[in-house]
């Protein structure tokens, strides 16, 4: 399958998660964070982390700012940080819609649009 169509499938899928009645919202956690890897928008997984730890970083007891250390994790260890904290405080909602939002964000660049179609 061609990186156009797989990136076009893709985005139609997020498009299918955007409601908030899901009831197990953590799962799909992980696959928008696999499918972000999958279509090459690592950088962009690792913002969307470091924004979801940064926000939090005062109930997650961070003394360091996470942009200017998050270089020194792996992406896989900011995930499952990120994660382990957002099912500890209850927040896995907050990372779905973290992710949400940053999904629609960059499916709506222009940029992303014209390789797209």
């Amino acid at each position: 399958m061609s990186s156009v169509l797989k990136r076009n499938k893709f985005f139609e899928l997020f498009q299918l998660l955007k409601t908030t009645r899901i009831k197990f919202q953590g799962p799909l956690v992980l696959k928008m964070y696999g499918l972000l890897n999958e279509l090459n928008l690592t950088t962009e997984n690792r913002y969307i982390l470091c924004n979801f730890i940064d926000q939090n970083s005062a109930l997650f007891g961070l003394t360091k700012d996470i942009y200017q250390s998050n270089h020194n994790y792996s992406l896989n260890q900011l995930f499952l940080f990120a994660y382990n904290k957002a099912k500890s405080f209850q927040m896995i909602k907050n990372l779905y819609e973290e992710y949400i939002n940053s999904i629609t964000a960059i499916y709506n660049k222009v940029d992303t649009k014209n390789l797209l179609f």
